[in-house]
C-alpha cells in the first residue's frame, strides 16, 4: 500500500491511543506476574486504544485552550505560525507551503508530548488501587487473588510444580517461592521462576500420590517453561504482622522464613 498523507494523519491521530495502550500494559506488569498477551482482534484492546485516543486529544486540546487563555495576558512569545497542531491538521496541507521549518518541528513535538502524557496517565491509572481492584480479575483471571495479595506487600506465593520428566513411574517436582509468572493467551502458566527450590519425586501408588523426598542442596533460582510444566499448585502465604513491620523498617523485600500459612 502506498504511503499517503491520509495514512499519516490516521497514524498521527491514533498515536495517543497507542501510547495509552502501551502505558496501560506496562503499568499492569509487576515483579510477580506478567499479564497474558492481547488476543488478536480483541475488542477490549480496540476499546482501550479508542478511549486513549479520545483522552489524549482531550488533554492536547485542553493544553492549547489554557495556552490561549494565558496568552491573553500578553506574556506569550509572538511567532509567525499557529502552534496549535489541531488547527494545522484541520487546515490540511494548503498552508503547509508557507509555514516555516520550525513549525513542523513544533507540531510533531507537540503531538509527541500528547502521546507521552497520555501514556503516563494510563500508567498512573493502571497502578491505582481503586482501578486494580476492579480490573485485575480481567487482566489476570484466576490468578487475581494471588496478584492482589502480593501487591499488598504482606504475602508471597509458594508453588508446587509437577514436571514432565519421569522415570519408572516417578515424576520430578519442585517446591519454591514464586519470583515471577507469565501467562499465555488462555491464562495458563507458560513460565514460572522459583527461588529457594526444593526438588522431590511424586509417585502414583495404590494409596494415592506419594511424595519421595531426596537429600539435596536447595536450588537458589530455577526457571521452568513450556511443555515441561505439567501441573502447578499455588499457595498464598501471609507473613506475620510483626515480620512485615520489621521488613518495612529494614527496607528488605525478602519474606519471612517462618510464615503463618493461611487456610486453603
Amino acid at each position: 500500500m502506498a504511503f499517503s498523507y491520509t495514512l499519516f494523519l490516521v497514524l498521527l491521530l491514533i498515536f495517543p491511543g497507542l501510547c495509552f495502550w502501551a502505558g496501560w500494559r506496562f503499568g499492569e506488569r509487576t515483579d510477580f506476574l506478567s499479564p497474558s498477551p492481547d488476543v488478536p482482534n480483541s475488542t477490549l484492546t480496540l476499546f482501550i486504544v479508542v478511549i486513549g485516543t479520545l483522552l489524549g486529544h482531550l488533554l492536547g486540546t485542553t493544553a492549547y485552550t489554557l495556552q490561549s487563555l494565558w496568552c491573553r495576558t500578553g506574556l506569550c512569545l509572538s511567532i509567525s505560525f499557529d502552534p496549535n497542531i489541531y488547527r494545522a491538521l484541520v487546515k490540511g496541507v494548503e498552508g503547509a507551503g508557507t509555514a516555516p521549518d520550525a513549525a513542523f518541528e513544533i507540531w510533531l513535538f507537540s503531538m509527541l508530548m500528547v502521546g507521552i502524557g497520555t501514556g503516563s496517565l494510563a500508567y498512573w491509572l493502571s497502578r491505582q488501587k481503586w482501578v486494580t481492584d476492579r480490573l485485575d480479575p480481567v487482566a489476570f483471571g484466576w490468578l487475581a487473588p494471588a496478584v492482589q495479595a502480593v501487591k499488598r506487600g504482606d504475602s508471597f506465593v509458594v508453588a508446587y510444580v509437577l514436571t514432565g520428566t519421569s522415570h519408572e513411574g516417578s515424576s520430578i517436582a519442585y517446591e519454591g517461592t514464586v519470583q515471577q509468572l507469565a501467562l499465555d493467551g488462555d491464562q495458563s502458566i507458560k513460565l514460572i521462576v522459583l527461588n529457594d527450590v526444593d526438588r522431590f519425586l511424586v509417585k502414583i501408588t495404590d494409596n494415592g500420590l506419594q511424595r519421595l523426598e531426596s537429600e539435596a542442596t536447595p536450588i537458589v533460582q530455577l526457571q521452568i517453561a513450556g511443555d515441561e510444566i505439567v501441573n502447578v499448585a499455588l499457595e498464598i502465604v501471609r507473613a506475620p504482622e510483626q515480620d512485615v513491620a520489621a521488613v518495612e523498617e529494614a527496607h528488605d523485600p525478602a519474606p519471612s522464613r517462618n510464615p503463618e500459612r493461611t487456610p486453603r
